[in-house]
């Protein structure tokens, strides 16, 4: 009897949705839950069913804060640790059902961050603008697109300074650096960015 329990068991968290996180039906908590599993245990065949999860889910109430969110969490997913650890799975069933393959998973990336950066812009949520551009440049990096994601992290800086502008007092931790300047500054000497002053301006609504 004693076998037949642990067996049981076993089974039960093969199951479970993400087998190292308990079931939720709130959209948030499934990113939450999918950045610990990426992010953390590289896990990424569960991580990537709760994002598309609460992508679903938002899509269905049509709330577009959580669409945002949701978007961005697929696009940091896709540039990932856990993906690269994934890879000879992916290759040979691509992503979402086979919607797109493992070598365009940079290019779809972007796309993602470029859907929540539409709804962000429409919403004015500078903050949640720079931590988008941040990630682009990021991904973009990742994709050995050095001009590009050195341009997004100047569009990054671009929205954190609007963003300071409407909210003087917003206290930001930055990991030591003294401002965003100084942490864009950073990554951009890390990256080796060589690039002319580039004006930028979000678009007008």
């Amino acid at each position: 009897m004693r076998h037949i329990i642990v067996i049981l068991t076993l089974i039960s968290l093969v199951g479970c949705a993400a087998a190292l996180v308990p079931y939720t039906s709130d959209p948030k908590q499934k990113i939450s839950d999918a950045y610990w599993l990426f992010d953390n245990k590289q896990r990424a065949l569960p991580a990537q069913k709760l994002i598309l999860e609460a992508i679903e889910i938002y899509q269905k109430d049509n709330n577009k804060s959580g669409l945002a969110e949701a978007y961005v969490a697929y696009g940091v997913f896709l540039r990932s640790y856990a993906v690269d650890q994934y890879s000879e799975r992916y290759k040979e069933t691509g992503f979402n059902n086979g919607q797109f393959s493992f070598k365009d998973r940079y290019k779809i990336s972007i796309e993602y961050f470029d859907k929540s950066i539409a709804i962000y812009e429409q919403k004015e949520e500078y903050d949640n603008l720079t931590n988008t551009y941040l990630h682009m440049g990021f991904t973009y990096l990742t994709n050995e697109n050095v001009q590009k994601g050195c341009e997004m992290f100047i569009k990054s800086l671009d929205m954190n300074k609007l963003f300071m502008s409407k909210n003087p007092d917003a206290k930001l931790s930055l990991g030591g650096f003294e401002s965003y300047k100084d942490y864009i500054d950073n990554k951009m000497q890390l990256a080796k960015c060589d690039l002319p002053p580039i004006k930028w301006t979000p678009k007008s609504n």
